[in-house]
């Protein structure tokens, strides 16, 4: 076999040599899993497309083994890579309300688009039409041998994306036999009765669970067969799998059976509970906003005040979900010269996402007086001379339709049936539809990946790689049980009938309007809601979509040595890679005329369809250079490399990139190495980036002029077009609208990365290693929005009317009651991002004979800082420590994996991590209650035990959370939209309690 090779398919990353002592393993397994990478001879190299046997990896690797994984009895992959402190939270499987069915993960903080996802060092194909993230979903977890996490840009070797770093997926493609593991894994938890959070619920007489509750069962069986052929000419690794997680709602945990709102200090002193119960205006039995006052319905009477809808317990705390896989990893050795393979991946992931009922969400802004299902108390409040819609006060203009009123008098509506004139009263209607059930978000992603490839040797000093992939991601979501906007309008706009006398739709007597003759009348009024109402209210929404990614790709790798280019000090002489790739990608996604008109009022807003295309062509090359092997110093090295981009975009302006890294290492003497590297990054707009339409949609969760009467004060408000005297009513649900979308002038976005480090593997004590490494992440142009939470501060704190003439407020003041009402973020190459701190891994092993094998393991990181610019207003804002509406996930300045593990001779196993997340403070000051208290420290433990039986048969048992660790609870006023569910950020803490797996593997 060759010393040095070009890489598998192109890019086969792995850890080599003393580049293992980078690796923050969980088990010792993981050190001996990177020295079976690759066949005896090829070495395969992280963030490198040159292999060399004595290179060692400038840049942290961090290594995750397939026993790390069985060990934490994770179904899914990407939460054991989550649980990394170099990793942040995305997407996953306890995001419901906001959740696009796919599991992604986010480096370093600054976003999963930030992060690039490989497959044996191939890009993976974008998961979602919302997002250019990977979908970890399509990862078997039975074939993964490592998983490789490269922190720091990588852009000059892998292309743009890669400015947090690289997760490489690397499969088993050598795998002999047959296997079958199976797994039932599920969560407990036990309520406690008396706490805070009971508390809070017996106040507002909510249900909630008591005792122990168990649920979320999920069963993972897999299949994976290997074999060679042709006296060892060719191997082929096929796989299946299948898993089915059951759903746990809010409702089965103490602490998520209602939303709650932190209460102020004099609150908690009358009664010591930190909390109270929250909810929504979209109640039961509506809430109905007049010009003066707010009212509910109780019988047929509408009194003041309003009761919020408690709509947690019917969310999903983890959503169910059923994935199949499939694929299979074939090669061929003709000759030294010809050697072809072949890739291929199935996915299929159903998953559904369940949130609190649909309804009103104050579409209707009025009412008529002719309305027949109101009774003679609400005709009087609604139709009061002084609530009356008049053609001079805007405040109460909503509906001008059939306006035929001059000067201050009240609109004359015209009937077109009967030619008579009527009045509107406003009527800002918010009523939840309780008798048709929740909301399900159907979301369904089926992907496909191939590749073909041919490598092979050209005569001594040159090897060649070249391959075609081609990737498809198919979108298919359907959304039940919402309402019609429209539908809404016509069933509240109901006459009596003159021939029958019973109430009806206006629409249906119209002569002029025969649009909708199969209208029902909504009767929210207090005469209840009928089936037929329902079948004609609820409507389902459906949206499609294709992902497609090409890539085709050649490189030749050169060993320069042989033509005696190389260091009189080395004995490897110089390597070289040049190369070439074509990559292109496109999107389609199509919505409904439901969606698109935003007629679906459960969404916040239009949705609407999404096409683009880009295409790129790069060239590549990469030199490393061993200076001094084995001489005065033990090594001396330097690694360069450099890539042009030209890219092509359907529909708007074309660009070019250029990046590149320098690279080096040095060992004075074994015992110590110390490396460092400078990266140029870049990440390009995704086609979502560039031509999203802009839209309304739910944005923030703060209004800082709500609930109080506007004084001369409050200039940043006045500055938003607000009155001295207006009082602006906040929203219950802390949602708020902007204005979202895309913009086809955007440019890459450009990172400049710095690591430097040491690595110390002391002979003096045999098995132990320690890395400490720095990193320093900076991104201009950053491809963002402000944010509309951070738009209000601004606007509030400097009256700047660059902020706060982005904010638009609707007739009422309100930027959550109507459409009319959002701020203005969309996306613009406008400030960056930074963040930089310390790497920290260890490991120490001890063989003892008679015993078996005793190993320690550490992994920490140091987050100094984790900041945004703005670009507008000179103050970052600093993440590291923080969390909130800003800040969104919190990201804590310490957090670290420690693991003791013992491998017995008998085959018993036995380990226990200890996984620590640090403290984080709200990221902003505010003059809400002052009970928003910080997270404090949180500790989980973790316990697993394995058993070998014979050849055949491994047993593993586990619990993690052992002691069923409850999660930190973030009160409403704190809590970021989409990624906190359930009062606290559950893909960052253990949401759900203790997490229990059985397993079994049968190897034949």
């Amino acid at each position: 076999m060759k010393n040095i090779t070009m890489l598998k398919a192109t890019v086969a990353p792995a850890a080599l040599g003393l580049a293992m002592v980078a690796m923050p393993a969980f088990a010792q397994e993981a050190a001996q899993a990177s020295s079976e990478a690759a066949p005896s001879g090829e070495i395969i190299v992280t963030g490198s497309r040159i292999a060399s046997p004595n290179l060692t990896s400038p840049s942290p690797v961090t290594v995750v083994s397939a026993q790390d994984i069985k060990g934490t009895g994770t179904t899914r992959v990407e939460d054991i890579v989550n649980a990394l402190p170099q990793v942040f939270a995305g997407q996953g499987s306890n995001i419901s309300n906001g959740s696009t069915g796919t599991a992604t993960l986010d480096l370093r903080g600054l976003g999963p688009t930030r992060t690039l996802v490989l497959v044996n060092g191939r890009r993976l194909t974008p998961g979602d039409p919302s997002s250019s993230a990977a979908d970890i979903n399509v990862i078997p977890g039975a074939m993964v041998k490592r998983i490789d996490v490269l922190t720091g840009g990588a852009s000059s070797v892998y292309g743009a994306d890669a400015v947090a770093g690289v997760v490489n997926f690397v499969m088993d493609t050598n795998f002999e036999g047959f296997r079958i593991d199976s797994q039932y894994s599920l969560y407990n938890h036990n309520n406690k009765v008396g706490s805070d959070f009971t508390g809070a619920l017996d106040r507002r007489n909510f249900g909630y669970p008591g005792g122990t509750s168990t649920n979320g069962g999920t069963v993972d069986v897999n299949a994976v067969f290997g074999a060679g052929f042709d006296d060892g000419h060719g191997h082929i690794t096929a796989y299946a799998g299948y898993r089915k997680a059951n759903p746990v709602l809010q409702s089965s945990r103490d602490y998520s059976a209602c939303q709650f709102q932190a209460r102020t200090a004099a609150q908690v002193a009358a009664n010591g509970n930190l909390y109270q119960c929250g909810g929504s205006a979209t109640s039961a039995n509506g809430t109905f906003f007049t010009y003066d006052n707010t009212y509910q319905v109780e019988g047929t009477s509408l009194v003041p005040g309003s009761t919020p809808y408690n709509f947690g317990p019917l969310n999903y705390f983890q959503r169910p979900d059923e994935r199949y896989t499939a694929g299979f990893f074939a090669d061929y050795e003709v000759s030294e010269a010809l050697h072809p393979y072949m890739e291929f991946m199935f996915m299929d992931d159903r998953t559904v996402a369940q949130i609190a009922p649909s309804g009103n969400f104050g579409n209707t802004t009025s009412i008529n007086c002719d309305n027949p299902l109101l009774s003679a108390q609400q005709k009087s409040i609604v139709c009061a001379t002084n609530n009356l819609l008049v053609s001079s006060d805007p405040a109460r203009a909503f509906d001008t339709v059939g306006n035929s009123g001059v000067g201050a008098t009240p609109f004359n509506f015209i009937d077109p049936t009967t030619g008579a004139t009527y009045n509107k009263g406003l009527l800002q209607i918010l009523r939840r539809n309780v008798e048709g059930g929740p909301r399900r978000d159907d979301l369904q992603h089926t992907s496909y990946r191939g590749v073909i490839g041919l490598k092979g040797d050209v005569g001594k000093a040159w090897s060649y790689d070249t391959f075609y992939q081609y990737g498809r991601t198919i979108f298919a979501e359907t959304y039940y049980n919402d309402f019609s906007v429209s539908r809404i309008g016509k069933a509240l706009d109901v006459v009596t009938d003159p021939t029958t006398g019973n109430p009806v739709c206006r629409v249906k007597l119209s002569p002029v309007d025969t649009s909708d003759s199969s209208c029902v009348p909504w009767n929210i009024f207090g005469g209840g809601v009928d089936s037929a109402a329902l079948g004609y209210l609820q409507t389902p929404g459906f949206q499609r979509g294709i992902n497609t990614e090409q890539v085709a790709n050649v490189a030749f790798t050169g060993k320069l040595g042989e033509y005696g280019v190389k260091s009189p000090w080395a004995q490897d002489g110089v390597g070289i890679v040049l190369g070439a790739e074509y990559r292109k990608e496109t999107l389609e996604f199509n919505v409904d005329s439901a969606f698109s008109t935003g007629d679906l009022a459960g969404q916040g807003g239009a949705t609407n369809p999404v096409s683009g295309a880009f295409d790129v062509k790069e060239f590549f090359s990469e030199v490393q250079i061993p200076i001094v092997q084995d001489g005065f110093i033990k090594e001396l090295s330097i690694n360069g490399g450099y890539r042009y981009s030209k890219y092509s975009v359907r529909g708007a302006s074309s660009f070019s990139t250029d990046t590149y890294k320098v690279e080096g290492t040095l060992a004075p003497i074994e015992d110590v190495k110390f490396r460092g590297g400078y990266n140029r990054a870049v990440r390009a707009p995704t086609l979502q980036n560039l031509f999203s339409p802009q839209s309304v949609a739910l944005d923030g969760s703060t209004d800082p002029c709500s609930d109080k009467t506007i004084t001369a004060a409050d200039k940043g408000c006045l500055a938003q077009g607000l009155n001295i005297g207006d009082f602006v009513a906040s929203n219950p649900a802390s949602q708020y609208n902007g204005l979202q979308g895309g913009n086809t002038g955007l440019k890459p976005e450009i990172a400049d990365t710095y690591t430097v480090g040491v690595v110390l593997t002391p002979r003096f004590i045999p098995g132990f290693n320690l890395s400490v490494d720095y990193f320093n992440i900076k991104i201009k142009g950053a491809i963002q929005g402000i944010g509309a939470d951070r738009i209000l501060q601004l606007c509030n704190d400097t009256v700047d009317p660059f902020f706060c003439n982005l904010i638009k407020r609707d007739g009422s003041g309100s930027l959550w009651r109507t459409p009319s009402g959002y701020v203005v973020d969309t996306l613009q190459n406008i400030g960056g991002s930074k963040t930089r701190g310390l790497d920290i891994t260890g490991g120490y092993t001890r063989q003892i004979d008679g015993f078996g094998r005793v190993s320690l393991s550490f992994v920490g990181t140091y987050l100094d800082e984790l900041s945004t610019d703005d670009g507008v207003s000179g103050k970052p804002v600093d993440c590291a420590g923080k969390y909130g509406t800003i800040c969104g996930t919190p990201s804590p300045k310490w957090r670290h994996q420690l693991r003791v593990a013992y491998d017995g001779k008998s085959g018993m196993g036995l380990s226990v991590r200890w996984r620590y997340i640090g403290g984080t403070k709200l990221d902003s000051d505010t003059t809400r209650p002052a009970m928003l208290n910080p997270i404090k420290p949180v500790s989980y433990f973790d316990l697993a035990m394995t058993a070998r039986v014979g050849d055949s048969y491994t047993f593993r048992i586990g619990a993690n959370n052992l002691f069923d660790k409850a999660p930190p609870i973030v009160a409403s006023q704190a809590c970021a939209p989409v990624v906190c569910n359930g009062n606290t950020f559950p893909q960052v803490y253990d949401g759900l309690g203790r997490y229990i797996y059985a397993g079994v593997t049968l190897d034949f």
